[in-house]
């Protein structure tokens, strides 16, 4: 079972460190103290909140600026997160109402023993973690995965990853805002991963914890770990700070690729370039595999290598060039036979080179559908898609969340 983290903020000191005490005990919880006024959160501070299952912090509901900062932290609240007040614990009720009216979820007396506020916020723990467990009952593993790889730095596999996750939701409906499908974007690259960056996603520290701890990652913090864009696209960003990339361990990866499998109907991971030990987990449950490439020799040479190396092991992959930045030509000239050749494939998808739509979307930090959508880029990883949604049909078994 992965960690359920909780963020307590107050500036009493004593008050701190008399409840933090009580939360560590709590099993499987890590808790980060936050010395501050909840009235004087910054906008960084809303954005570390967000980031865990659950907030509690102490305030007095008789000071309005105090009501007026919880009503702002729990309309930004992200996913499931649970907000619960330490107040005083002879509050009238009036002033318990006004707490709930703002957003709270619960309201903890203090002070009160360490044992009885453990106990309140592992029910709400445990409550959590059943909502979760229950949204995705029945749910098989029949998810599919697209991994996607580049054969050598910039030849824009980032930008092909994050648009083709983008376009499996298939979205429908008069204004086009319907997801048909649950897609998630997951960024391996733990040292230099920018899935992030391209779809404007703040910081996200989930793949670092998982790479810092010993644990395997579970629904629960899947969920806790995702940020969902308005289009319904999930996110796995990499970390903003530097990891190891053999940070990760086989069986964290093993595990993490699983439970998404049974979360999402397509899963699109974005691997780092470098071949890790636990780069096999994935191989092992990747349906698609697509190598990125253009027809220059280093690139046709380095994606040879790369076949081999995935081939070796997993002879039954399904592999797929991926030729960026050309469009498909009315005849194979003779660079693009030896290719082929050199490949032993045919080459199926071609992507035209249009740096203006890519660098549109990259400078707005958002999808090719959002703000390019009739360029030759977004057309060609469009029809990518749609080979992908005819070749790899979803499995109706997956839950609709």
């Amino acid at each position: 079972m992965s960690t359920s983290s909780i963020l307590l903020i107050s500036s009493d000191e004593s008050l701190s460190s008399d409840v933090g005490h009580a939360l560590d005990e709590i099993d499987g919880a890590r808790v980060n103290r936050q010395a501050m006024n909840i009235g004087q959160m910054n906008g960084a501070a809303v954005g570390l909140a967000a980031d865990h299952d659950i907030v509690i912090f102490a305030t007095d509901p008789s000071n309005a600026a105090e009501l007026s900062a919880i009503e702002v932290l729990t309309d930004r609240r992200a996913g499931d997160t649970v907000y619960l007040a330490l107040t005083d614990a002879d509050l009238p009720l009036s002033k318990a109402r006004a707490l709930t009216r703002a957003g709270v979820d619960d309201v903890l007396p203090y002070p009160s023993s360490g044992n009885e506020i453990a106990e309140q916020v592992g029910q709400w723990i445990a409550r959590k973690r059943a909502a979760i467990e229950e949204r995705y009952a029945g749910a098989s593993t029949g998810g599919k995965l697209i991994a996607v790889q580049q054969a050598r730095g910039g030849i824009g596999a980032t930008t092909i990853a994050v648009n083709l996750a983008d376009m499996l939701l298939n979205r429908r409906g008069t204004f086009r805002k319907e997801a048909s499908n649950r897609v998630v974007v997951v960024d391996l690259d733990l040292q230099f991963g920018t899935v992030g960056d391209f779809l404007d996603v703040d910081e996200q520290e989930g793949l670092l914890q998982l790479a810092a701890e010993n644990f395997l990652p579970d629904t629960n913090w899947v969920e806790q770990s995702l940020v969902r864009l308005p289009s319904g696209l999930a996110v796995l960003a990499a970390p903003q700070r530097f990891a190891p990339l053999d940070a990760l361990q086989p069986a964290q990866v093993e595990s993490l690729i699983a439970t998404l499998k049974t979360m999402f109907d397509y899963v699109v991971v974005d691997l780092p370039r470098a071949l890790v030990g636990w780069i096999e987990p994935v191989l092992v449950e990747t349906d698609r595999l697509y190598i990125i490439t253009d027809m220059t020799v280093p690139s046709v040479r380095a994606a040879r290598r790369l076949m081999d190396f995935v081939l070796a092991d997993n002879t039954a992959l399904p592999v797929e060039m991926i030729v960026n930045r050309e469009k498909k030509p009315m005849m194979l000239r003779e660079h693009h036979r030896e290719a082929a050749k050199a490949l032993d494939t045919t080459f199926n998808h071609w992507i035209a080179d249009d740096p203006k739509a890519a660098r549109m979307a990259i400078d707005y930090g958002k999808p090719l559908s959002d703000v390019a959508a009739r360029s030759d880029l977004a057309k060609g990883i469009s029809a990518l898609a749609r080979a992908t949604l005819a070749q790899l049909p979803k499995d109706a078994a997956v839950v609709a969340g």
